[in-house]
């Protein structure tokens, strides 16, 4: 029997916002974030100038226990990031497991913020951000490959050849350009709220596009 997939993205996809934006929000509005933190992480992002480059650089939460910056991300799930939840998710993702389908979360935001959606939505396997920790520590660094833009391409061949996923009869959601090349790997793309360039490409390459998020118009 063909095995098949359904891999959702998070930010714009599942969710209108931006997971990490609402906790570093809430990082900052309660002080959590050392001074130089955040100062060495500004120091990077100038000197290198890559947006790619600075969403994978989290030296702005070195040295923060890891337990309690769990604790953090499971209330910022349960309020706001919970309420931003598209209501069409629920039944796309029931219809893909009643299809037999395998469902995956890949996102390019921290695991720690993935997991609350991952628990519950209690979808098959998570792929996310993962950080380096060190007695109980994070340390800022990143471990494997950050889930992001041509990554996300070479994370899913990689599913697909450790689970044995038929990509052609599989279905993949993104809202950013940057997904594309996870999407074109997949039989069924579909773009999700896409902001303007995954929108051309969509509209010249003929895949689905929905709009999840209709009322706010975000891609």
């Amino acid at each position: 029997m063909t095995k098949t997939c359904a891999v959702f993205d998070l930010d714009g996809t599942i969710i209108r916002l931006s997971s990490e934006q609402v906790f570093l929000m809430h990082l900052l509005a309660r002080g959590e974030i050392p001074i130089p933190n955040l100062l060495a992480w500004t120091a990077n992002f100038l000197k290198v100038r890559q947006l790619a480059a600075a969403k994978s650089n989290k030296v702005y939460l070195r040295g923060l226990e890891e337990a309690r910056l769990r604790d953090i991300a499971r209330a910022c799930f349960v309020k706001p990031l919970r309420a931003s939840i598209s209501p069409r998710i629920p039944e796309l993702m029931r219809f893909h497991r009643e299809e037999g389908r395998t469902l995956v979360l890949m996102s390019g935001s921290l695991e720690l913020l993935v997991k609350p959606f991952h628990e519950h939505f209690q979808t098959d396997m998570m792929i996310a951000h993962k950080l380096e920790v060190v007695d109980g520590r994070l340390t800022g660094k990143r471990v494997g490959l950050h889930p992001y833009a041509q990554n996300k391409g070479k994370l899913a061949l990689q599913l697909a050849e450790a689970h044995g996923f038929d990509l052609a009869g599989s279905y993949a959601y993104g809202n950013h350009h940057t997904d594309v090349h996870k999407l074109q790997l997949f039989g069924h793309p579909v773009a999700v709220n896409p902001d303007r360039r995954l929108q051309q490409i969509a509209t010249e390459r003929g895949w689905e596009v929905q709009r999840f998020h209709r009322e706010f118009g975000l891609a």
